[in-house]
């Protein structure tokens, strides 16, 4: 018992120590033995007593502070100390038993140190985690304020342009150095046209970013809305000297559940952006087919003009973004291709855009046939 539970057994028969406790002397053992006795006959039993009057069992337990001058320095420990005096026939048997609770304090300071590692590790982790991903959760945030800045400073910089021509052009006909005629009111009209699409084009995108925008589905005929808008384009595509082609699958496709005004939007957008950049003489081609998925239908708006860099065709996407700013065609912002975009969303599908092989750009719209 002793070895096992780390303690220190004393047990006497009538004052009469027991064998095994000659096996085994130790000179600090006696002495933590002897104080432990000294404390207990101070709280009313004495284990070298050899008598008992009460024949029921007396027991204690305390607790005391150990004086320890086997090391350098005066140093002292607490143990824990039961007693007990037991009657029997003949006489009675007192029991003591020591444990020192030294290692018990030295297992639970270091049970304290590991758990403050723990909590320290878990807080270090914690922060870290949190850190970075307070940083991602902020990232979009960061970025569309940048966004949102270089929106506000681009818009202005266009709504600015046709503006300083309106004044420049009123005060030379204010001042008499151009006069009032039907050249100054065409240019007045064609700026002031230009302003009204560039705000028409900002507030869509405004609505966009407020979740705003809401969309009409109906079940439409892909390929009749395909042939109509083909139409309405037919003119435009004479007057600027271009061939308008119009590619229809054999087999009709599946009707398709859309807002018939929202994609005649977003596929007007392809259509002048492709007329703006194909140059005479050359060939833009409208083209509808089955999708990979059969729950979608393919819209392509192919041209052979100069093409998107590989390293542009992500970000004509984005706001204000021209492919060759100094060009002199100014009706376009820079804005078509976002609404677009935002025009997709709306109906869950893709817009990607491609090399056409041979030259070009092949805008694919991707719409699923239920939305």
């Amino acid at each position: 018992m002793e070895q096992n539970y780390q303690c220190s057994i004393r047990i006497t028969d009538n004052g009469e120590p027991l064998f095994f406790q000659t096996l085994e002397e130790d000179d600090t053992t006696e002495s933590l033995m002897n104080q432990a006795k000294e404390e207990a006959l101070s709280q009313g039993i004495d284990l070298d007593g050899t008598s008992f009057s009460s024949t029921l069992t007396r027991h204690l337990e305390f607790t005391m502070k150990v004086r320890d001058d086997t090391h350098s320095g005066a140093q002292s420990r607490i143990c824990y100390v039961s007693a007990a005096l037991v009657p029997r026939s003949g006489g009675m048997l007192a029991v003591l038993v020591v444990h020192s609770l030294s290692s018990m304090h030295g297992r639970f300071m270091r049970q304290c140190l590991l758990f403050l590692l723990a909590d320290l590790t878990a807080w270090l982790l914690l922060s870290i985690f949190f850190w970075h991903f307070t940083a991602r959760v902020l990232l979009p945030i960061r970025e569309n304020w940048r966004k949102q800045t270089q929106f506000i400073a681009s818009a202005s910089h266009e709504l600015r342009s046709p503006l300083t021509v309106i004044l420049s052009n009123a005060a030379a006909v204010r001042s008499g150095v151009l006069p009032f005629d039907t050249n100054f009111l065409d240019t007045v009209d064609a700026e002031g046209l230009r302003m009204s699409h560039l705000i028409s084009d900002m507030l869509q995108l405004a609505g966009a970013d407020s979740e705003a925008w809401s969309i009409v589905p109906a079940e439409i005929e892909p390929d009749t809305l395909l042939l109509q808008i083909w139409e309405d384009f037919e003119a435009q595509a004479h007057s600027r000297h271009l061939h308008w082609d119009i590619s229809l699958p054999e087999e009709p496709l599946p009707h398709c559940i859309c807002d018939a005004e929202r994609i005649r939007q977003l596929l007007g957008i392809l259509i002048d952006n492709a007329f703006s950049y194909t140059p005479e003489g050359g060939r833009v081609c409208l083209a509808l087919s089955a999708a990979l998925s059969s729950s979608s239908i393919c819209i392509r708006v192919i041209d052979n003009g100069p093409g998107i860099p590989d390293s542009e065709k992500e970000a004509v996407f984005e706001r204000f973004h021209r492919l060759d700013p100094s060009r002199k065609d100014k009706s376009h912002f820079g804005l078509g291709l976002c609404i677009a975009r935002e025009i997709v969303r709306l109906h869950h599908g893709s817009l990607t855009v491609r090399d056409t092989p041979g030259g070009g750009a092949t805008f694919t719209l991707i719409l699923p046939v239920q939305t």
